[in-house]
Formats: C-alpha cells, structure tokens, sequence
C-alpha cells in the first residue's frame, strides 16, 4: 500500500516540476505561479522520502 503512496507522490511531483518548467519557458503562470509549482515538486518528494523511511523503519 505504501508503495503506491510513495509512487503517486513521485509521479504528482514530476508533473508538478514540469508544469513550473514550462511555465518558465514561456514566460507565463500556469493557475499558480512557477516558483509554487516548484515548491509543490519539493514537498511531493519530501513526502515519499518520509513515507519510504517510514516503510524501511516498519520492517
């Protein structure tokens, strides 16, 4: 079950990164502004980092 967390977690964070880069690349916000997509990508990828420690610890 974890897993899946951690991969859509991974995968939300992909898509968030690439909607900020494309953003930036045209010169224009898309809903939010880039530099948020950005820091959205990065407490994406906190998240699986704390749920994949979290899966080590469990064992």
């Amino acid at each position: 079950m974890k897993n899946k967390i951690i991969l859509a977690f991974i995968i939300l964070s992909g898509i968030s990164i690439l909607i900020g880069l494309i953003g930036k690349i045209i010169g224009s916000s898309i809903v939010f502004a880039n530099a948020t997509w950005h820091m959205f990508s990065q407490t994406c990828l906190l998240a699986a980092i704390a749920f994949g420690i979290g899966k080590m610890l469990d064992k």
